[in-house]
């Protein structure tokens, strides 16, 4: 950009300074044609023929270079202007970008929160929704971690992804909740299975699909059941959707969670006014399994 800046300077002057020889040379033959006509001489006559036939190619040799050096001056300055616009024009381009990416990403979240608003919690229950900021997985722990902002959140209200189970409230401090996931091998949640009423235990073994135990052998349960909360222990209240039996080998019955874990972005904290205190029904259950 300054090699341009300089080089349209350099072919100004040039053009400034022939200009004013041009100017010259006119002059000159103005008063020769004045002097013509004043005096009437024959002999100045001459002269003046003798010099508009000197002077008239040296001025088209002169003036062409000039039209040249004007053209080179003109078209230099339009590609310099033709340079800067389009900088401004990548500018502007990359402002509309950034708008239209942060757009797009407001109606991503209005579509996963109209999604949590389209869940109605019973009369008795309060809820706040959260946004996930971090996530933390590994070979013996599946949380999350939620901004609660001044909202009132407990340890062990019930978290949701539109309208099934994911999680506990484990731990609060200031703006922030950890949520125990049910694939969490901490995590043990007293289930149903919806179609026989068949009852257990949905526990996590930090994978994908968290297992259904404490079960009868001869338990009707089938591949595709329903699986929801049972309402025992006082942790979670009855008839929350959680998955669907995926397989059963033997007494090994696994089951799909119907929230993707890995593509949800909000969820719900769900208060049902039911106390956190019972949290070692699992100890419970095991000892009357058949319960």
């Amino acid at each position: 950009m300054n090699f341009n800046f300089l080089l349209l300077i350099k072919f100004k002057s040039l053009g400034r300074i022939l200009m004013k020889f041009l100017v010259f040379i006119l002059f000159f033959v103005v008063l020769l044609f004045i002097g013509a006509n004043k005096t009437n001489n024959e002999t100045v006559n001459k002269v003046s023929k003798a010099g508009l036939e000197v002077v008239g190619p040296v001025m088209y040799v002169l003036e062409f270079p000039a039209r040249i050096i004007h053209n080179v001056y003109t078209y230099v300055y339009d590609v310099s202007r033709v340079f800067t616009d389009n900088r401004a024009l990548q500018e502007e381009n990359k402002q509309m970008l950034y708008l239209q990416n942060k757009v797009h990403t407001l109606e991503v979240e209005n579509r996963l929160l109209s999604r949590l608003l389209n869940y109605v919690p019973p009369a008795e229950a309060t809820y706040v929704s959260a946004k996930i900021i971090a996530e933390t997985g590994d070979d013996f722990t599946h949380a999350m971690i939620i901004y609660i902002g001044d909202a009132k959140v407990k340890k062990g209200q019930v978290v949701l992804a539109a309208e099934s189970v994911i999680g506990r409230i484990e731990q609060v401090g200031g703006k922030y909740a950890k949520v125990i996931l049910l694939n969490d091998i901490s995590s043990k949640i007293p289930v149903v299975i919806e179609r026989t009423r068949v009852r257990g235990i949905l526990s996590g073994n930090n994978t994908a699909l968290p297992q259904l135990i404490f079960t009868k052998s001869t338990a009707d349960i089938q591949e595709g059941d329903l699986v929801v909360t049972s309402g025992i222990g006082g942790i979670f209240p009855a008839g929350l959707p959680i998955g669907f039996v995926n397989s059963i080998k033997g007494n090994e019955i696994d089951v799909e969670m119907i929230s993707d874990l890995d593509r949800v972005e909000y969820v719900r904290v769900v208060d049902y006014g039911l106390s956190a205190e019972n949290e070692n029904v699992f100890e419970l259950l095991q000892e009357n399994p058949d319960e």
